[in-house]
């Protein structure tokens, strides 16, 4: 009876000491699990942060070692190889060593096992214990030992259904790791896959935004340039992106209230889209002409937390409204003073007729001494007549007798003529192209054109000076930035240009109009520039002014090349 119950005694104690030892590795389990997922947590936080530039995939994998390794790697598949985008080892001195060394050698793609194996196949790899094929293919063996190899996890980094790379955790100890650690690494793996395409994502958005053709900008409600890009910091005439954002927002703005309306109606409808706003260079002041697209983002009591958006520059095309503005205003005036010009010039040719018949008939007035009434009467109606016919020119009524004439030849012809017109201290200088092919033009009316432009560039040399005419031939492929209007095609150009005193915006845009004159009472009749623009367009030929005060007036015309050289 004692032996069995000492028997007894011995049966239990062995099971009690059995529950004990099952209890105390299900406890160090529950401790191991409840490391891994608080670990996981932390590097779920780290990674949160990963968009910064300050953090770096080592810092993630400090938060393995050496708790849950004694060294860690991280390779990602970048434009078709492998990288080693990260090393961490317990031993400072050994992870300078791996990482120089895994940096300087190529990645071996075609190793039997670890991250090589886990790429290729996309399933993780779990080496319990060393074996002879794990440093097959390796060009340091030697180092991998001294780091240690003992046990190793490789699992797949994915994102997005695809494979971008592979984390791999080494232990020296051998059994280290079991088939109840690849769960937690697979987790870990999807955290850190995550937040590198993610922060992928983040750099494309941010380089999209800087290198951009629009002009990006960010600011808060308060004016500060939270960030823009370079297209940005040119439109408004900065130097650096740095100069915008010392910059305040507001002045920016030709004027200040319609950056508060701006503000007002992303605040009233969340966003804005093709709003009409003035802002100003910041070098030299001018003015430019954008359209706003912009939204707002807010916080959760429905403040405004900052305004993003981009400008799209109407500066162009503000000019060629006005253009468009400028050629209707002349269209009008041209209308009515054809009108008046068409029927005064049937005025004056029943006065001047009369005059003839008077003169033919013997019926004159008595002259006076030196003066003969019905003389001055025809010679008063002629010069109205001249008057008549440039106006008819700019209403484009006139009838022109246009054939094949090559400008060369028409510029040669009246050289001479046109030396007698200027002043001794101005110089006419041909710059004729050999080659330009014909264009169908009435050569007198072109003639006049050269006259007109050149007395106009002789006197806007008082102090003397040259005034250049020049031909060659453009191609224009495509519709044209600065000039749109011009149908693409073959011309033949015609550039008249002086170095006189040159014409301020105002004057420019007015040149064409009829009776618009710069020079004193008496000296002219505004007619000359608008009679060259009339004859012009009535060729079916385009004309533009660019002129810089001090530094001259370049008139140029284009016309269709039609004859042979096409």
């Amino acid at each position: 009876m004692p032996r069995l119950s000492i028997a007894l005694l011995a049966v239990a104690a062995g099971v009690l000491l059995a529950v004990l030892v099952r209890f105390e590795q299900a406890h160090r389990r529950d401790r191991k699990a409840a490391a891994r997922w608080q670990t996981l947590s932390k590097v779920s936080a780290l990674l949160g942060e990963i968009l910064h530039e300050h953090t770096k995939l080592e810092d993630v994998l400090r938060l393995l070692v050496p708790t849950f390794a004694d060294w860690s790697t991280l390779h990602l598949i970048e434009d078709g190889g492998v990288r080693r985008a990260a090393v961490v080892h317990a031993d400072p001195d050994l992870e300078r060593q791996l990482r120089r060394r895994l940096f300087e050698v190529p990645f071996v793609r075609d190793a039997p096992l670890g991250p090589a194996k886990v790429i290729r196949t996309g399933e993780a790899d779990l080496l319990r214990q060393r074996h002879s094929e794990i440093l097959v293919g390796q060009v340091d063996p030697d180092l991998l030992e001294r780091a240690g190899i003992g046990s190793r996890i490789s699992v797949p980094l994915r994102a997005r259904q695809r494979m971008i790379g592979a984390l791999t955790i080494h232990r020296r100890a051998v059994g280290a790791y079991g088939d109840d650690d690849i769960q937690w690494a697979e987790e870990l793996a999807r955290l850190i896959a995550l937040a590198i395409e993610n922060t992928r994502l983040y750099a494309d958005a941010r380089r999209l935004f800087e290198q951009s053709a629009s002009a990006n900008w960010v600011t808060s409600e308060d004016g500060r340039i939270l960030a823009c890009n370079q297209m940005f910091a040119q439109l408004l005439g900065f130097t650096s992106i740095d100069e915008v954002m010392r910059t305040p927002a507001i002045e920016m703005y030709v004027d200040t209230s319609e950056r508060e309306a701006l503000i007002a109606d992303v605040k009233r409808h969340r966003r804005v889209a093709g709003r009409e706003t003035t802002f100003r260079r910041h070098d030299d002041g001018r003015p430019v002409f954008a359209a706003v697209h912009a939204f707002g983002e807010f916080d959760d009591a429905g403040a405004l937390l900052r305004l993003t958006g981009f400008l799209v520059d109407r500066s162009a095309q503000k000019d060629l409204e006005e253009q468009l503005r400028q050629s209707q205003r002349l269209e009008a005036v041209g209308q009515l003073a054809g009108g008046i010009a068409h029927d005064f010039n049937n005025l004056l040719t029943v006065i001047i007729g009369c005059a003839d018949l008077m003169a033919s008939a013997g019926d004159r007035p008595a002259v006076e001494g030196e003066h003969d009434p019905l003389d001055e009467l025809t010679r008063a109606a002629r010069r109205a007549a001249s008057l008549t016919q440039q106006l008819l020119a700019f209403s484009r009524r006139q009838i022109l007798r246009p054939r094949l004439v090559n400008l060369n030849d028409g510029l040669r012809n009246i050289h001479a003529m046109l030396r007698r017109l200027v002043r001794e201290n101005v110089t006419i200088a041909l710059d004729l192209d050999p080659r330009i092919p014909s264009v169908r033009v009435d050569p007198g009316q072109i003639d006049q054109v050269i006259v007109n432009l050149v007395v106009n560039s002789e006197y806007a040399l008082p102090e003397g000076g040259e005034i250049s005419l020049q031909t060659t031939t453009v191609d224009i492929p495509h519709a044209d930035k600065a000039h749109p209007y011009i149908v693409p095609g073959t011309y033949v150009s015609l550039v008249v240009k002086d170095n006189g005193v040159g014409m301020d915006e105002d004057t420019r845009a007015r040149a064409f109009e009829p009776f618009f004159t710069t020079k004193p009472l008496g000296k002219g009749t505004g007619l000359g520039l608008s009679t060259v623009y009339g004859i012009i367009k009535q060729s079916g030929g385009y004309v533009w002014i660019d002129s810089q005060r001090e530094v001259g007036t370049t008139v140029t015309i284009y016309f269709e090349a039609t004859g042979e050289g096409v």
